[in-house]
């Protein structure tokens, strides 16, 4: 019986099993397609579409609108022009929609699934990817322990989001001091380095990948964790950038507790479940901000109180009865009413209104006499508007639509007419608002303005600063003192609102966003963004969720790959260790003797040789010049400081760059055809010689405007400014007109001839505003007390003609002053009336005139020093001058002038002079020589010189780098120029590693090709001018430019880094005979590989950038142009990684793929500005759209080139 019952038991236990298998098996059919990774390739590259579009789009419409109608949509209606952005197709007038007939029309649009719907399918597959492909891999108690720590990870995780909101009032700061907190954190860096250091230990040298990775690590830990420790204050970073680390410790805290519960569960698949968990809740995040986000801007005066925020996407119209004694009765009419242009009636209405006219952007300007206006009445009888291009959010310079109208109101009983009146945005500005009379005899005020929504609390502007970097107009940071008050919530309190530091209260958010002065009154105006968005953490803990997935994830993939790297060299040791012989006396036999022949010695000294030489070149041409006697010391006097562009500077940069935006080059050729360096070219210009307009530096490369000034074509389109003079009139009348047509059409309509007249303009105004900062009035000798007896009527004459040329002198001066000038004269400390410390020396000149000769006092030693200098100089006096800018650096030493440090400048005139970047790309030319002769025979040597000299290059550039970071004092990418270097630095280290790693030479010709190309692309940006320039305010942060613009500038760098290899593959398999299957394993190893790196160096550097906008303004994803460009590498390593993982694509195909990832990374890194649109795309960079679409044709023709069926490669013939 109990047997019976114990067999009755098993089989109910199956049944169940096989009830479930069979629901299992009834529900998989219907889940695999969904879960299908083709699906998944399929949806990422409709995301990548998707995106670009939307951000072509941004070229034509407002942002917002772009994201309404392409982004939190299910379905977009793409119009055809989208596809066609001006900047891209100058000229082309792609219409809307397409006349059949006159009374049909065809829209030239075409559906596309939008980002809701994407975003939607794609939730659905990764939900059936896991239903089917992620299952349990624990059991027992390890599963018990798995959830239960999962449970806590959740718990944690809904804590740390829910800490990012008080709605009771101020968000609550961690209980310890800032300080304190980064003294905890220093000890978890330390501790890091301990624990690499034990792992170091434990793992031993015959895992040597591994170890060498480990050693790496380790260092990296080490050296960061010292840096820290010896820096005053231990490297405390400040309260504004550990707000943002406490944010990252506490996501990463939640994000490693739900590790562990992940990995418990799933084992080694736990880092990709986290990080799909991570990319889940991020794309819940878009749709909740979406629905949920509330954006608004408060703007209030000095000593003035305001309790409402606008809404500057949306207008109304308001009808205000102000006779209420204590408020307004205001009733207000919304856009979607006005713009339909129907009658609007209504019973709070006191009249009704008839819109005559609606224009969505306007620019008001006086009626011209005989003009007629549409209005009858108000305003609009003195003003007018003209109909402007709509503008677009992600505009530069921020602009949003000045929305107007023209208005009739009619009486409500009698249907009488009240007049027409001109209402618009521009008047709201300056708070003005017309009265109209109803029938009743009351008078309204009616105006157009911005949506308001009025508060709880009253803010109050106490003072409101803007600070500029040294003598610009260009803003450093802004801040706001405010005094807050809500007596719902018995808060009354003075806080301090600046850049990248915004106040949460009450589950909202207050950033410094904008300044503003009236030029009339003087008075300050601060701006404010007000966001609602309770949920501002979560893309905080979704970061570090990821990103501890992804270490997880790759990094086990990691540690396996070093392992089975390393064992066949343990193995091999071990064997020749087990297998060693002893002859009779115990004695090993002797090791084998090195190759002594001349063969075997060349072929050791060789890349010794190699390496030796280029050293010894690369510190030849950085050591500082020699002077020879009786010869003026250029150097040293290029080593002087100035202040241009925001920043103390030596007189060389300021040479170098004025003379690289004039002529490209950085040197120019005397009279005699002899090279000259670009400070005696500066020199010639600031002394004021015959020589200066004589050299031939304005660089005219076209040949109509060659035409217009009367030249005659000439080898190196260089001409000198005399040569320019004649023609002056008709040239400034081509660059009006060039302007005009860039003011009222925009810079897309300009000709190549007027780009060109701009350029030109562009260059000589650089070399008038030198002359203007640097040559010095020339005052008449004032008379003596003995010319004043014996002719009194010519010492009055010269005293005439010295107040004309002092007049003429002070009003040059005050028109230099609004072009931001070089100023090379530092002031004294004491010195009010300079308050930067420093004026331009053309300006130094004539005070010092005034004071000196005029009111005989004490003038400037710094002026009268320079002066001595100039004179000396164009005299030919060497002596002179030598001793002068000795004498001038010793004044220096005595009195600092403000912002100035000789080691920094002395170091930035030095790194000038040396060029490393420009002689390391020179060289990395001969390591790809090097290595191109290794395929020829002597193959050893001929790599293992171009490694090590790859290895002598890449420690230039890095020591290069680490001095431009000294220099700025910021970190390592800044701007274009610095990417570019940065990305060069990064791709040779990768270049290095994967020829350490596998030693077949690719390594080689990634590093030396991806050194020359970056720094070569940056000597072309460098251009430009200065590329050490100072940053915007909201840009001005070192915590984000150390962590989201590095991070992204390596996404950049290991996603080309990856196309470069793709094209090795295709390249050597189709024109060579050796690229066997093994290299064909070995080279796909290292795509796969190197597009992890990409993926997750793209992914946090992205995400970063995201945090950072929403630590900025509010906004964690703005859809922002460069923003997107971003997105789209993400996406595109993803869709690699997939693709590759489903079995579509074998080594071939991830190769080809990975080719097309240069084309991606090349439009977010170039192609994005070419739009000239975007909140922080850079600028545009004139000239780069044509070297773009070359180098999209090239990488589309060598994919062409592989897609040649295998069997016609040369490899497999």
């Amino acid at each position: 019986m109990a047997g019976t019952t114990t067999h009755s038991k098993n089989v109910a236990l199956d049944d169940d099993r096989l009830d479930s298998l069979s629901v299992r098996a009834n529900i998989n059919p219907l889940l695999k397609p969904l879960a299908s990774l083709k699906f998944t390739v399929v949806l990422f590259a409709l995301a990548i579409l998707l995106v670009l579009i939307g951000t072509l789009a941004q070229a034509q419409d407002d942002i917002w609108q772009v994201m309404d109608d392409y982004f939190r949509t299910a379905i977009a209606w793409v119009p055809l022009k989208v596809l066609f952005p001006p900047s891209f197709f100058p000229g082309w007038d792609i219409p809307e929609s397409l006349r059949i007939s006159e009374t049909v029309s065809l829209p030239l649009t075409f559906p596309f699934p939008g980002g809701w719907l994407i975003g939607g399918l794609m939730g659905i597959n990764l939900l059936a990817a896991h239903g089917i492909r992620f299952k349990l891999q624990a059991k027992g108690s390890q599963r018990i322990a798995g959830f239960a720590l999962l449970a806590v990870g959740m718990f944690v995780t809904w804590l740390v989001i829910a800490s990012g909101t008080n709605q009771a009032g101020f968000s609550i700061a961690p209980k310890l001091e800032w300080k304190t907190l980064w003294y905890l954190s220093l000890a978890g860096l330390g501790a890091a380095w301990l624990g690499t250091g034990y792992a170091l230990f434990q793992v031993g040298t015959q895992r040597k990948l591994l170890c060498w990775a480990l050693a790496i690590v380790n260092v990296s830990i080490g050296g960061l964790f010292l840096y820290y420790v010896f820096q005053p204050d231990a490297g405390f970073l400040g309260e504004s950038e550990m707000r943002i680390l406490w944010q990252l410790i506490k996501a990463s805290f939640a994000g490693v507790v739900l590790l562990g519960g992940c990995l418990l569960l799933f084992k080694k698949r736990g880092g990709i479940v986290l990080l799909h968990w991570g990319i889940a809740l991020l794309m819940f995040n878009e749709l909740y901000v979406g629905l949920t986000n509330e954006e608004a801007q408060l703007t209030v005066s000095e000593n003035q109180s305001a309790n409402f925020v606008r809404d500057i996407r949306e207008v109304e119209l308001a009808v205000i009865d102000p006779s209420g004694k204590e408020t307004d009765d205001v009733v207000v009419i919304p856009k979607s009413m006005i713009k339909t242009g129907a009658k609007i009636k209504h019973e709070f209405l006191p009249f009704d209104i008839e819109v005559v006219k609606f224009l969505q952007n306007s620019n008001a300007r006086k009626l011209k006499p005989g003009e007629k206006s549409p209005a009858t009445a108000g305003v609009g009888q003195q003003w007018t508007v003209d109909e402007a291009k709509a503008s677009t959010g992600a505009d530069s310079n921020s602009s949003v639509d000045l929305t107007s109208a023209y208005l009739k109101f009619t009486d409500k009983k009698t249907g009488a007419d009240l007049g027409t009146y001109l209402v618009g945005l521009f008047l709201s500005n300056v708070d003005f608002s017309d009265s109209v009379t109803a029938g009743d005899g009351k008078a309204y005020d009616v105006a157009m303005r911005f949506k308001r929504t009025y508060k709880d609390y009253q803010v109050t502007l106490l003072d409101v600063r803007k600070d500029d970097y040294l003598g610009t107009d260009t803003p450093r940071n802004y801040s706001s003192n405010i005094h807050l008050v809500d007596k719902s919530r018995k808060v009354d309190r003075e806080v301090k609102i600046w850049m990248n530091n915004p106040l949460r209260f009450a589950g909202e958010t207050f950033y410094q966003s904008g300044y503003f002065q009236d030029p009339r009154t003087g008075t300050e105006t601060t701006t404010l963004q007000v966001v609602s968005n309770p949920g501002w953490m979560i893309p905080y803990v979704c970061c570090m969720i990821v990103v501890i997935g992804m270490l997880a994830q790759f990094g086990m993939v990691l540690i396996r790959f070093m392992d089975r790297q390393s064992r066949p060299v343990a193995t091999a040791k071990a064997v020749e260790k087990s297998s060693s012989k002893t002859d009779d006396d115990g004695v090993l036999p002797p090791l084998e003797e090195p190759d002594k022949t001349w063969a075997g010695m060349a072929a050791q000294w060789f890349p010794v040789l190699i390496v030796g030489i280029c050293a010894l070149y690369l510190l030849r041409v950085s050591m500082p010049p020699r002077t020879a006697e009786g010869e003026m010391d250029l150097y040293a006097f290029g080593k002087l400081p100035l202040v241009f562009e925001g920043r103390v500077k030596p007189f060389d940069t300021l040479a170098r760059n004025s003379l690289r935006i004039i002529s490209n080059k950085q040197d120019f050729k005397d009279n005699n055809v002899n090279r000259q360096p670009a400070i005696r070219w500066l020199l010639d210009v600031a002394a004021g010689t015959e020589a200066a307009e004589e050299h031939r530096v304005f660089r005219i490369e076209n040949l109509e405007v060659q035409q217009n000034l009367g030249l005659k074509p000439r080898k190196g389109y260089l001409y000198s400014l005399s040569e320019l003079r004649p023609k002056a009139v008709e040239f400034n009348e081509q660059v009006d007109k060039a302007r005009e047509v860039s003011r009222d059409k925009g810079a897309e309509h300009l000709s190549v001839f007027q780009r060109k007249v701009l350029e030109l303009d562009k260059r000589v105004r650089r070399y008038t505003l030198l002359q203007a900062s640097f040559v010095a009035a020339e005052f008449p000798r004032l008379p003596t007390e003995a010319e004043f007896k014996n002719n009194r009527e010519a010492a009055l004459q010269i005293l005439v003609q010295t107040r004309e040329v002092l007049e003429r002198a002070r009003a040059a001066n005050q028109a230099l002053s609004r072009m931001q000038p070089p100023r090379s004269v530092p002031t004294p400390q004491s010195d009010e009336a300079t308050k930067d410390g420093w004026e331009p020396f053309s300006m130094a000149w004539v005070n010092h005139f005034m004071t000196v000769d005029l009111q005989r006092e004490a003038g400037n030693p710094a002026t009268a020093a320079l002066k001595g200098i100039f004179d000396a100089y164009k005299a030919g006096d060497a002596k002179a001058f030598n001793r002068g800018v000795e004498d001038y650096k010793e004044l220096l030493g005595t009195d600092r002038p403000v912002d100035y440090r000789s080691a920094k400048v002395n170091a930035e005139a030095w790194f000038n002079h040396a060029s490393p970047f420009y002689y390391a790309a020179a060289l990395y030319i001969l390591a790809f020589v090097l290595t191109a002769l290794s395929w020829l025979g002597w193959t050893r040597p001929f790599n293992r010189a171009a490694f090590w000299l790859i290895v002598l290059l890449c420690g230039v550039q890095m020591a290069a780098v680490i001095m431009r970071m000294y220099i700025s004092g910021r970190p390592p990418v800044t701007n274009l120029y610095s990417s570019a270097v940065f990305i060069g630095l990064a791709a040779v280290l990768m270049g290095i590693v994967l020829e350490l790693i596998f030693k077949i030479g690719v390594g080689n010709v990634i590093a030396s090709t991806a050194g020359f190309v970056s720094l070569g692309i940056a000597h072309m940006l460098s251009n430009d001018g200065d590329t050490i320039g100072v940053l915007q305010a909201v840009l001005d942060t070192q915590f984000w430019l150390a962590t989201h613009v590095v991070c992204i500038t390596l996404g950049y760098a290991t996603t080309f880094v990856a196309g470069m290899l793709g094209l090795i593959y295709v390249i050597w398999g189709v024109f060579t005979t050796t690229f066997t299957p093994q290299n064909s394993k070995t080279v796909s190893r290292m795509i796969y590989g190197t597009v992890c790196f990409a993926l997750f160096f793209s992914f946090f550097g992205t995400v970063l950038g995201g945090l950072w906008a929403d630590d900025s303004w509010g906004r964690f994803w703005g859809w922002d142009p460069k923003e997107n460009g971003a997105l789209i590498i993400v996406l595109w390593n993803a869709l690699i990684l997939h693709a590759r993982w489903g079995g579509m694509v074998k080594d071939r195909g991830l190769a080809m793929l990975a080719i097309f990832g240069n084309i991606v990374t090349a439009w977010s890194w170039f192609g994005v500005n070419e739009l000239g649109i975007g909140l922080h795309s850079y600028g545009f960079t004139d000239g780069v759209l044509k070297a773009l679409a070359m180098f999209w044709v090239s990488q589309i023709a060598v994919m062409l080139l592989g897609a040649i069926p295998r069997k016609n490669w040369r490899s497999t013939a």
